[in-house]
């Protein structure tokens, strides 16, 4: 058993040293690769300096309200931070009191002893506790079904393996209790009774009082045997074992398991749980660093780093930055809450994108951070999720990690975009990278000014067209257009046109305009106009129209079009 805990621990060491190596090396912006060196320096820097000065009050402020008592989560879902504190403050007193060994319990506190109280019931306590969290945790991922796009496999690993170390934990101690050959041992190492007429009274009391599964004795129990047996046990047995019944979980389980382990031998079947006991735990402690459940280390760092450095601090180290962004990455626990209160939750149930969505670009994002294989239809879909994005900071202020999600977001499309795929979805109002990033200003600029030269050359503008043709009504997914006369209110009324004094010029077309050209039939014209493209979507053409025509739907359906074609290449 030491030689498989020590290469458990070696494993779970390994592992956390790799992922605080990520931390410092890996990045989703490449120009950042050139700050790796300084960034170990840098944090160090950073950490001294919090410790040092004024910002220690805030980091001391943030341990307790945001890792601690989860003050995020508990403002989002009471159910979940029910959820979070069952598990937390049930797995974190067993891992001290019993999971880390003997020695390092007893160091802990005095007179320690698993049999004793108040250890004997606590570990119960704290049992049940995990237990009905992992229960909790279940019943939330079964049917909570908006929260997340799918369920990933390592998170039905990680609640399996919490509630197989209970479940294991508790067996394990109700086949002690009715165990007879843990009864003898017991006896014989610590009591010192070999002799079968004094252990007699002794096997009858503790049968009788503290669940043992005996084959020598049954009920109805002799008084007289058990009443010596009692003074045996005060004796020689209650300096190191309280009372069975303290155990009120598995005290009433030893009733039901004692007669299967008997059955089928009570030697074998502790053996046997005693290793499924230990090699859940070691399974644990070596899978954590790779698995979600890194998150136990990695979101504290996460939330302390964000309570002293808040989501809006100017003048903030790059390479710092940076670091934040990866841990951020790996602190992410997928538990939804941002998708749930995403500003772009209605273009993810209109495309069926799950890059639209801030929890499952997270998950993707690792994978670039590592610098591990992606295909090109998903770093497609990524990059067009992170542009179909409000940056409304909604998933920031809901994550219960603390992770910058916008920042995140933010500097991720121009790596992708150093791609050199061209991103339709930029020319939207549903995404402002240039006004939330001002470090990206030439980045942006230099893909809107690619983009808008593969639209120049995709489609025919007004001006250049030689001859007009009349045909059938042009489709755009509602026919009210076919109402308009030309009064030309929308044109009048439109914030958008009264910009500028030669409107025709900047915008191509004017909305009349458009709304004359589907009703001769030439969308071509229509699709490739800057006037949609600038169309602000304050529904004021469509509100004052005396014929009810669509214009704002309609427009929308003029630029889902346009993007069709080019990302087809039917233009």
């Amino acid at each position: 058993m030491n030689v498989l805990v020590g290469l458990s621990l070696l494993v779970f060491l390994a592992g956390i040293s790799y992922r605080i190596y990520g931390w410092v090396t890996q990045t989703i912006l490449s120009p950042d690769k050139a700050a790796a060196p300084d960034r170990v320096s840098s944090a160090l820097k950073a950490l001294f300096t919090t410790l040092l000065s004024a910002k220690l009050v805030t980091l001391i402020t943030a341990f307790f309200t945001d890792v601690l008592f989860q003050k995020r989560l508990l403002a989002k879902s009471t159910l979940r931070w029910i959820t979070h504190c069952l598990i937390f403050f049930g797995f974190i007193p067993l891992l001290l009191m019993h999971g880390l060994g003997t020695s390092f319990s007893e160091s802990m506190f005095n007179d320690y002893q698993s049999t004793l109280q108040p250890y004997l019931t606590l570990r119960n306590l704290f049992g049940l506790m995990v237990l009905a969290g992992v229960c909790i945790g279940l019943y939330r991922r079964l049917t909570d079904k908006p929260q997340r796009v799918k369920s990933m496999a390592s998170d039905w690993v990680s609640l399996a393996l919490v509630g197989a170390i209970v479940v294991t934990g508790m067996l394990l101690e109700s086949s002690k209790i009715s165990s007879y050959s843990a009864f003898q041992t017991m006896a014989e190492d610590y009591g010192g009774i070999t002799d079968a007429e004094e252990l007699l009274p002794l096997e009858t009391y503790w049968a009788a009082e503290h669940g043992l599964k005996s084959p020598n004795v049954t009920k109805p129990f002799d008084p007289a045997l058990v009443e010596e047996g009692r003074e045996i046990s005060a004796d020689t047995c209650m300096e190191c074992h309280a009372p069975a019944a303290g155990a009120f979980v598995s005290f009433p389980l030893a009733k039901v398991v004692g007669p299967i382990t008997a059955s089928l031998g009570d030697a074998t079947m502790v053996n046997l749980l005693f290793w499924l006991h230990i090699l859940c735990c070691v399974g644990l402690l070596a899978w954590l660093p790779f698995s979600k459940m890194f998150h136990v280390i990695s979101a504290p760092v996460s939330l302390l780093i964000n309570g002293v450095m808040g989501f809006k601090e100017p003048g903030t180290n790059p390479a710092n930055l940076v670091n934040r962004r990866m841990i951020g990455l790996s602190a992410c626990t997928h538990c939804g809450a941002c998708s749930e209160l995403c500003s772009s939750l209605t273009f993810y149930e209109s495309f069926q994108n799950d890059f639209i969505l801030p929890s499952e670009k997270v998950q993707i994002l690792k994978k670039v951070a590592a610098g591990k294989a992606v295909d090109q239809t998903t770093l497609d879909n990524l990059q067009k999720g992170l542009y179909i994005c409000t940056s409304c900071d909604r998933c920031s202020k809901v994550c219960p990690s603390g992770i910058n999600l916008r920042e995140l977001f933010t500097s991720s499309r121009y790596q992708l975009l150093n791609r050199g795929v061209p991103e339709t979805s930029m020319l939207s109002h549903f995404s402002f990278p240039l006004s939330l990033a001002r470090t990206f200003v030439e980045d942006h600029k230099k893909a809107l000014r690619k983009l808008e030269t593969i639209f120049k050359d995709s489609f025919t503008k007004l001006k250049d067209l030689t001859t007009i043709t009349i045909a059938d009504p042009a489709r755009v997914g509602t026919d009210s257009y076919q109402s308009c006369y030309s009064c030309q209110r929308c044109t009048n009324i439109c914030p958008v046109v009264r910009l500028y004094d030669d409107p025709v010029e900047k915008l191509d077309m004017l909305p009349h305009q458009i709304i004359f050209s589907l009703g001769i039939g030439n969308k071509d014209i229509a699709v490739g106009s800057k006037m949609i493209w600038s169309c602000s979507t304050c529904y004021l053409c469509q509100e004052h129209c005396p014929n009810q025509v669509e214009l704002t739907d309609i427009f929308y359906n003029l630029k889902n079009e346009a993007l069709r074609r080019i990302e087809g290449g039917r233009a």
